[in-house]
């Protein structure tokens, strides 16, 4: 089935065409509106079973970050301070906390280059100028609800520590990489210590890359590159640069740095196992493994470990958020194609769509995170719960005594004449210092009569049935 030289309801393989530039590829690719269709029926699966993944990762944050939480505290409240100097065996299997001297008890060194140092970890970083493509798609929808899809891949050259394999890009010709001669690498020292206790690898591995120092590569040291990588290696702000001009990179140039992390005051809160440390495992079977450089109190490393719990915990909230709202936007998405048929239709029905996505999001994920809490603590749920319904009584029962007790404005009393009705003619308030005069009644009528008791029909008794 087809309409206007496959413009709209072909349900056959796309039409593509590719055109290349100086800077890249375009692919341009003609998709029909059956097989948009298609594809976005499809992606109602693949919508739903992100909805149902967001909600069990809901779930899943909710309960480690909960379970982090609960850890820590307990681990606060068992901690014992013990000295560096000597190793108890009275504290085997307590969570000890334990500030001293981190030692390497031996040199580090890089064999490939002579790199050496007294170090308790030694990091070599090697990075190349290496291709990489980048592809960015573009999409126009035309009368029928077909769509033009156009995807433009675009070259670019970049650092990278890691190779990047040109034998996947689309054009080839003239951006292939080179094979890296060297890559990077970290080794720890086997022998370091921490006072009188051993501290091994997964100890050291507490202490993160922020506590690292940048180790300098001396003209001595040249002379080991030189000879692997050839004359074109040259020293370059602290380490080797392998390339003719380091302000002017090319496809292949190196840059090699080292950091190291040195000796000095370090600090661990973990397990006491024989002579070294292992992580404790809490009641609720979390484990509690801290360590930071510098002399620490245990509850610095607390603090710090609660931080860090609270901003992953926010982040994969975040992301959840995120995940369900491009869940539900393909679940929405049939809709969207369909409307498609009118271009300008279809983008006031996508915008639509994003609006109804993030309100479905809403409406989903804000009972999932009351009902993840109250599944995990639901004491705390219940307190919570109870203390906002008694805050919003105790709103009402306030509005309601400033209610009453507020000053009412007085009503004057509405002259009334024959049948409880205003009298004629209403009385004008007269300007200060004048005297009032009553204007005359008609001709006809008397005096008001007094005011009667109102009822549904309000006949003054002169015109009464009987009455004369």
């Amino acid at each position: 089935m087809s309409m206007d030289d496959n413009g709209g309801w072909n349900a056959g393989p796309a039409d593509t065409s590719t055109e290349t530039t100086a800077d890249g590829d375009s692919t341009t690719e003609h998709v029909g509106f059956l097989e948009r269709l298609w594809q976005s029926i499809t992606g109602i699966l693949i919508g739903l079973a992100l909805v149902a993944a967001t909600v069990w990762g809901i779930f899943w944050n909710e309960g480690r970050a909960i379970g982090t939480t609960r850890a820590l505290n307990e681990g606060a409240g068992v901690t014992v301070t013990v000295p560096a100097t000597r190793v108890d065996p009275a504290n085997e299997g307590k969570l000890v906390h334990v500030s001293g001297d981190l030692r390497s008890n031996g040199t580090l060194a890089d064999a490939d280059f002579g790199i050496s140092s007294t170090a308790v970890r030694l990091v070599r970083k090697v990075e190349m100028y290496q291709w990489k493509e980048e592809q960015r798609t573009e999409t126009r929808s035309n009368a029928g609800g077909s769509q033009t899809r156009t995807t433009t891949y675009e070259y670019s050259r970049v650092w990278s520590d890691r190779p990047i394999d040109s034998s996947r890009f689309r054009r080839r010709d003239g951006q292939e990489n080179p094979a890296m001669p060297v890559t990077g690498r970290s080794q720890t020292a086997p022998n370091a210590t921490l006072g009188a206790f051993r501290a091994e690898s997964r100890v050291i591995g507490l202490f993160g890359s922020g506590s690292e120092q940048k180790l300098e590569v001396t003209d001595a040291q040249l002379t080991a590159f030189q000879r692997r990588l050839g004359a074109q290696a040259r020293l370059n702000d602290g380490g080797v640069y392998v390339g003719y001009d380091a302000a002017s990179p090319v496809i292949g140039d190196i840059r090699i740095t080292y950091t190291l992390l040195p000796e000095g005051a370090a600090t661990v809160v973990a397990r006491q196992v024989g002579q070294g440390f292992g992580p404790y495992q809490a009641s609720n079977g979390r484990e509690v493994f801290l360590g930071e450089m510098g002399a620490k109190s245990a509850q610095e490393l607390y603090k710090h470990a609660h931080e860090a719990n609270n901003i992953l915990t926010w982040i994969l909230r975040a992301v959840a958020l995120l995940v369900m709202w491009i869940g539900f936007n393909l679940i929405l998405r049939p809709f969207v194609v369909l409307a498609d048929v009118i271009p300008l239709l279809g983008s006031a029905m996508a915008a639509g769509a994003g609006i109804v996505a993030l309100a479905l999001t809403l409406v989903v994920a804000l009972p999932t995170f009351a009902i993840a809490w109250f599944w995990h603590r639901p004491v705390l749920s219940i307190v919570l719960i109870v203390a906002g319904l008694a805050g919003a009584y105790g709103l009402k029962l306030l509005g309601e005594r400033r209610r009453a007790a507020a000053p009412r404005p007085a009503v004057a009393p509405t002259p009334t004449g024959l049948g409880g009705q205003q009298a004629w003619p209403p009385q004008a308030a007269a300007p200060q210092g004048w005297q009032q005069q009553q204007a005359p009644a008609p001709q006809g009528w008397g005096q008001p009569a007094p005011q009667q008791p109102s009822g549904f029909l309000n006949v003054p008794q002169g015109l009464r049935p009987g009455q004369q």
